[in-house]
Formats: structure tokens, sequence, C-alpha cells
């Protein structure tokens, strides 16, 4: 019997962890893979590194990958991470591509880079250039071999309802991926379908998630993006 598939991810926060793990196994319904949340949870589970707490949100992932690149005596690349795993999946929220350093109480950013948005639509276009932004992030110039950025735009509840509330007329929308605020959608919905961001409610709309999943990267970008580039990283 093969090993499982070993994926790790250092992400923004619980909700985060959960959808990512949902979108997984979408994408290989027949790897049996195993998600194991680095950041901001982190464990020594799979023999992985244990850093120093760094917290949630954007900030807890930029210090994770600063204590990574350190351990990599200069960039992920060379962190004992990767030696645990298949896949490192790094995601942050495109929406921290109009924020500062300061504002995550950040004083040790390799580059003055922060605010990098751009005018959306399109939405690769500040999704491009916040991965250049993570890539100083991880002393890297391009991605690595089996690593992947996930940005979504504007953050991964434009995913997460895109799929569970496809028939939701904003959602529905041309610019969905452009709305500045997803998350405030949950608070609209139908009594019948509302949910509020829990992992208590992520989790019971996880296999919905999963369901669905293939229908929400045929039609936003940055989910198409975000599933070639994780199909494309185990063949590099």
């Amino acid at each position: 019997m093969s090993s499982p598939m070993r994926i790790a991810a250092p992400v923004e926060g619980p909700t985060d962890a959960i959808a990512l793990e949902a979108i997984v196994s979408a994408v290989f319904p027949d790897a049996d893979p195993e998600f194991q949340t680095l950041q901001p949870e982190g464990s020594l589970a799979f023999g992985s590194k244990s850093f120093a707490d760094t917290g949630n949100g954007w900030g807890g992932v930029y210090r994770w990958a600063r204590q990574a690149v350190q351990e990599g005596e200069g960039s992920i690349s060379g962190c004992s991470v990767l030696d645990f795993h298949d896949v490192l999946v790094i995601q942050v929220d495109a929406d921290v591509a109009d924020k500062t350093y300061g504002s995550a109480n950040i004083k040790d950013a390799p580059f003055d880079d922060l605010p990098c948005e751009e005018a959306c639509p399109p939405a690769g276009a500040t999704t491009d250039a916040l991965q250049t932004v993570m890539l100083g992030w991880l002393g890297e110039d391009a991605c690595p071999e089996r690593v992947v950025l996930c940005t979504p735009s504007k953050n991964i509840d434009t995913w997460v309802l895109a799929a569970v509330c496809p028939e939701n007329s904003v959602v529905q929308g041309d610019n969905w991926e452009c709305n500045p605020n997803p998350t405030g959608q949950l608070g609209t919905l139908p009594k019948a379908k509302r949910f509020g961001k829990t992992p208590q409610d992520y989790r019971k709309r996880q296999d919905v998630m999963a369901g669905n999943w293939h229908a929400v990267a045929g039609r936003l970008s940055e989910a198409a993006r975000f599933q070639s580039d994780l199909l494309s990283s185990l063949n590099k």
C-alpha cells in the first residue's frame, strides 16, 4: 500500500485551513492526502520543525516564513519542513496587498514592498504582486519545487461562498473575486443557509466545499490558478 500524500500549510487562520483541506481532497481525490496545518496551530506531526508561536493572521504567516528561512539558512528551499511533506502550501489572502507591515506590527520586513494592491479586475494583477512579495519573505526569486502559493482574491471566503452558495446573486456576479469583503456576505445569506465564520460551521460544510470545488475553479481565475499550481507542484 502506498503512503498517503502529505500536504502541510501555514495559513492565516483555522477556517482557512478547513477550506484548504477540502480543496486538497477535491484536487487529489485518489491520493488519500494527509493535511497538516503548520501555522497557526503547528505541531511535530510528520517530524516537522517546531517554530516559536507566530500568532494568527497574515502577520503570523509572515513570521512563520521568516523563521523557516532562518532555519533554512537563507531560503525556504533549505528548510527541513520540505523533508517531511510532499507539498507545502502557503496561504495569504489577496486583501493583504493593501496592508502595511506596520499594521501587523512587523518591523523586520526584508523589503518595503507593501502595500502592493493593483486595480481589480483583473484579480491576477494584485495576486501577481502579492506572490512576488511572498517570495521575498521566503528568500526566493521563484517558487521552488513542492511549494505552492495560495492567494485567494480577495480572501478565501470568495471560494467558500462560491462553493456553498453558488446560487447567491452577489456570488454569481462577474466581479465576485474583486468584492472587497466576501466574508461580509455571510451575514446576508437567507436564514436557512446562514453560517458563521467558525471552525465548527466550516467543518460542517467541508464536504460541500470539496464537492463543488471543480465548479469554483472553472469559474474563478485565482481558484483555477491555485488548482493548476497545486497539480504542477508534484510534476516539477
